[in-house]
């Protein structure tokens, strides 16, 4: 059946285009069970109007605490037909946090589970259980609400970390959604695609996850757990034929080192996060021919991606992995502090514009003003740029490098350092599977650098030995106030929930 493209349009707009297209295709798989499109937006479209007749409606902001399920993706879909938006709440955050974004949010309602009840303890706010499904579920109307909505009405708030311990809601809109995943260029959607819920639900990337798969008539996995092992992952791979998949960097270089089979099947490898290692790449690509890897690079503030860049073979990686050229209806721009373009080769701070922009931070206009500017650019309509705060340079091929956090740019001994630049050269010997390199030391005369290289055991098994070896290569590739100081050598670099490397977990040096 032929469905006629409009623009825009909002998020589950497009999910019931694809209803229409293939309402008996599965949309959801679990470990033991399918879910048709049709069936789920039957069931989505009960929950609205049970939501509506709650009063929900007009962008109120619906807290969802919930585990990972055909359940949890079927009430997105519902909060947002019912013109609500979504805030993703993890049930296992500390009760503190989960304080923090109820707070932060005021939201109206919160949807759970009877036994994730206890973690609402304190909080008076509106339950809905899904326990409950007689009575949410079962109501007569099961058509498509039809509600005025704008493409630029929000669809999700989600939180990231503050510098003042205050997390920060993000509110992103449909558009910006819509923009990214609705057939795109950049990467490969359709109805041959299947898709794992791998990241967390409060990551944004969950959304490319669970969009890109179901606004594209492709099959979205749910299946919690399966990042827990390399075993685990290998027999989602295997059982769901997933095709397509987005990994942490940090992750991706753990599965790449210790288990790479369990990517077999794997057609399109998605990571970010963190600067992905070229030398893992390399690898991956080796092991598997003909997959592509595409490096995703966004920050939540511009709605999961902005750029993005592809490998498809072994030969097409070099010292390091671009974040490549802006994905469609994105603007980016590398600017000075006057907000002046610099010459390409030139670092500076990456701007960010186009339709992918949050709306800005909830509730906190003055944080919004000071990261969304306006820009010196823009045709004077009232568009923006969103200051990432990431030090990049654009290449002579046009592709754009990340080098650095500008706050993680140190002075040591005289000299400006990138610890980027280091952890980007030190990945390129092949002893090493991945690195850390952190500052330490208040004064920049005494501040020391150390590294905390996690070695490849079959081809370093004496540490001290390579250690030694490692040093005296680094020093023909790097200038001597850039080779670290201090050598720790770790099992693995820790993690946190989202799987970045986790700099605070570090080891003391000595």
């Amino acid at each position: 059946m032929t469905v006629t493209r409009t623009e825009p349009m909002l998020i589950h707009q497009a999910f019931e285009e694809q209803v229409k297209r293939s309402p008996d295709a599965t949309a959801l798989a679990t470990a033991d069970t399918k879910v048709g499109y049709a069936e789920a937006n039957e069931r989505a479209n009960r929950l609205a109007h049970y939501l509506r007749g709650l009063g929900v409606g007009g962008e109120q902001r619906i807290a969802l605490l919930l585990e990972p399920s055909a359940d949890y993706v079927i009430t997105v879909l519902a909060v947002l037909k019912a013109g609500g938006c979504y805030v993703p709440l993890d049930s296992g955050y500390p009760a503190a946090r989960l304080t923090a974004i109820l707070d932060d949010t005021r939201a109206t309602v919160v949807i759970t589970r009877r036994e994730l009840l206890p973690r609402l303890a304190g909080h008076e706010i509106r339950t809905v259980l899904l326990d409950d499904e007689p009575g949410l579920f079962a109501v007569a109307d099961d058509s498509n609400p039809d509600l005025p909505a704008d493409p630029d009405d929000l669809a999700y708030v989600v939180h990231t970390s503050g510098s003042s311990g205050r997390p920060k809601g993000v509110m992103v809109s449909h558009r910006g959604v819509v923009r990214l995943v609705r057939e795109p260029v950049w990467v490969r959607l359709g109805p041959d695609e299947v898709i794992p819920l791998l990241t967390s639900i409060c990551f944004d990337v969950s959304m490319f996850e669970i969009w890109g798969a179901l606004l594209n008539g492709g099959c979205l996995v749910v299946e919690p757990g399966a990042t827990t092992s390399l075993r685990a992952l290998g027999r989602v791979v295997r059982d769901h034929g997933v095709t397509t998949m987005w990994l942490t960097a940090g992750l991706f270089h753990t599965v790449v080192d210790e288990g790479v089979e369990a990517l077999r099947g794997v057609r399109q490898l998605l990571a970010g996060g963190e600067a992905p290692s070229a030398v893992h790449v390399r690898k991956a690509l080796t092991a598997h021919p003909g997959m592509r890897f595409i490096n995703g690079y966004g920050p939540t503030e511009a709605t999961i991606f902005a750029a993005t860049h592809t490998v498809d073979s072994p030969s097409g990686t070099g010292r390091s992995v671009p974040i490549g050229t802006a994905v469609e209806g994105t603007d980016l721009r590398i600017l000075d502090d006057r907000l002046e373009a610099v010459a390409d080769g030139e670092p500076g701070q990456l701007f960010i514009g186009g339709a992918g922009l949050a709306r800005g931070y909830l509730h906190r206009p003055a944080l919004t003003a000071e990261r969304f500017v306006p820009d010196p650019y823009g045709d004077g309509s009232g568009s923006r740029l969103y200051a990432t705060g990431d030090l990049c340079v654009r290449r002579p091929d046009g592709a754009i490098e990340y080098l650095d956090r500008i706050d993680r740019q140190v002075k040591v001994r005289g000299f400006r350092v990138e610890l980027g630049e280091i952890e980007a050269t030190v990945r390129c010997h092949p002893a090493v599977r991945d690195v850390a390199v952190a500052a330490h030391g208040d004064s920049p005369e005494t501040r020391l650098l150390v590294a905390y290289p996690v070695l490849d055991p079959a081809i370093a098994p004496a540490p001290g030995t390579a250690l030694s070896e490692l040093r005296s290569w680094l020093r023909d590739q790097l200038p001597g106030h850039m080779v670290p100081d201090v050598w720790r050598v770790l099992p693995r670099l820790p993690l946190t929930s989202n799987g970045k490397v986790d700099r605070k977990g570090l080891p003391a040096p000595f």
